[in-house]
């Protein structure tokens, strides 16, 4: 299937591991020309030359953006469509959140995880907008969570994070479409990525039991029964940022394994 992708230009936040990484990946081999935004400047510098190992011809930028420290990100996002020579594609994926119940999770965690998401998203947006606007196929693309439908009690941050991270993107499609620009939400579920690992630890210790105990037991609600893919959710990235999604909008997607309950 043509997917309209090769020769287009993306900026991804969060791109130095786990899910950004995996898009990053799927992005260069349809194409797409990228800047690579993380904290951690060395492992963006690590995917971007595993990306030129693959694909030599592509246009890698590497970046390196604190959310915590918003006076950098519009000159890294002025820099980074200047190297690039404009911009199609916007992935924010950078964020995560606290795991534990109200009492558990202090002032400044809230503080700086909501710097990181949704500000950290808001201000990406913004300040890339002025450059999608000049695409003719403009795609935003935010990484959310399905506790954003679906909160519980012991991932108390997750809920509000990507509850709004969900409300951001309707209104932001809405606000976006008559520039032509779509913009979606995928709301992965339980991710192999170093997060999955901790959450595995932490219920193996509450429940004295093995890691792979521990894991069958977290996977015994989702339908499919297997921990969600990095490359799983970058599967979907391609396709919503690709011409055969142009009239797709305002939506959010899960990749859960059936896991969530809600419609």
């Amino acid at each position: 299937m043509e997917l309209g992708l090769k020769n287009r230009k993306a900026l991804i936040s969060g791109a130095s591991r786990g899910i950004g990484r995996a898009i990053a990946l799927a992005f260069a081999d349809e194409g797409v020309n990228l800047a690579l935004f993380g904290r951690d400047e060395k492992r963006c510098a690590e995917a971007a030359r595993e990306i030129s190992a693959r694909h030599a011809d592509l246009q890698v930028v590497v970046v390196r953006l604190d959310f915590e420290q918003p006076g950098t990100i519009k000159p890294a996002v002025d820099a980074a469509v200047r190297q690039l020579g404009g911009v199609d594609i916007l992935v924010n994926c950078a964020g995560g959140a606290h795991r534990g119940r109200l009492n558990e999770i202090p002032d400044d965690a809230w503080e700086r995880y909501f710097k990181v998401k949704p500000l950290g998203l808001i201000r990406m947006t913004r300040e890339t907008l002025p450059y999608l606007k000049q695409s003719d196929q403009g795609r935003v693309i935010n990484i959310s969570g399905t506790r954003g439908r679906e909160p519980e009690a012991h991932s108390m941050m997750s809920g509000p994070i990507n509850f709004g991270t969900l409300s951001l993107t309707k209104a932001m499609a809405n606000e976006f479409g008559p520039f032509g620009i779509t913009v979606n939400a995928i709301a992965p579920g339980s991710t192999a990525t170093r997060r999955w690992t901790e959450l595995v630890n932490i219920t193996a210790r509450e429940r004295g039991a093995a890691p792979e105990e521990a894991e069958k037991y977290l996977l015994r609600e989702v339908p499919l029964g297997k921990v969600i893919t990095p490359e799983a959710v970058a599967d979907l990235a391609v396709f919503l940022a690709s011409a055969r999604a142009g009239l797709i909008s305002g939506c959010a997607i899960n990749v859960d394994g059936g896991r969530t309950r809600s419609i």
